[in-house]
């Protein structure tokens, strides 16, 4: 009898803490996507006859784990503990940067291993800087900085170098939405470094450019990357 009153005692204890503590949160698992599309304003008609390799970019240790970072001071970040990256960082960006170069037929050849294809003429490499959602009590951006670096492997020097560091306005102030926002800004960034990659290539096989895309390009490359955008 007193092992009956023990059990259920337990069994309301446990009852009262289920009502009290409500629903039990689940993890959110995000991703970027978008859909790349083939840029028309190439300069040489056909894919380059290179082969790329496309190493696996680097990132800052800040932002090298599967919580979601957010911001509300330059001084200070914090991460999500329900709402996380369905698949790694670098991996992620390396993947749709793969799959963007490959859909803009940009050159003849893409690898991501050395052992995959034939011998790569030059490396994409690169840094996550950061990815992160920047946010106050009024306004949330999504912010994204990355650095790219194009290196010409038969004498390792590298012939281009841009850095990105672009932040888009959220309207709507869910986690959700802030990738949204990523996502149009990864594709944008690899749009412009696409563009430059061209302008590069077709200087190396000595391919005369008209005067105005030229003036846009140098521009173009001549320092950081800034965009707010609404």
């Amino acid at each position: 009898m007193k092992k009956r009153i023990i059990y259920l005692v337990l069994i309301a204890v446990s009852c009262a803490g289920l009502i009290g503590c409500g629903k039990v949160p689940v993890k959110q698992y995000y991703i970027l996507n978008y859909l790349p599309s083939a840029n028309r304003d190439r300069l040489y008609p056909n894919p380059y006859p290179f082969t790329i390799r496309l190493r696996e970019l680097d990132i800052e240790e800040a932002y090298n784990r599967p919580q979601i970072v957010y911001r509300q001071s330059p001084f200070q970040l914090r991460y999500y503990v329900y709402q996380v990256w369905a698949v790694k960082p670098t991996r992620m960006i390396t993947d749709l940067l793969n799959k963007h170069l490959v859909t803009a037929n940009l050159v003849s050849s893409v690898i991501r291993r050395f052992d995959e294809g034939p011998r790569p003429d030059y490396e994409l490499n690169g840094t996550i800087e950061a990815l992160e959602e920047y946010d106050s009590e009024e306004l949330w951006f999504a912010h994204m900085c990355i650095r790219l670096n194009l290196v010409r492997l038969k004498d390792g020097k590298t012939i281009y170098t841009r850095r990105f560091d672009h932040r888009k306005k959220v309207f709507q102030h869910e986690p959700e939405y802030v990738i949204r926002e990523m996502s149009a800004l990864m594709e944008y960034i690899v749009n412009q470094a696409i563009h430059d990659i061209d302008v590069k290539l077709a200087n190396e096989m000595g391919i005369k450019m008209p005067q105005n895309s030229t003036e846009d390009s140098t521009t173009a490359l001549s320092g950081d990357s800034t965009i707010t955008g609404e």
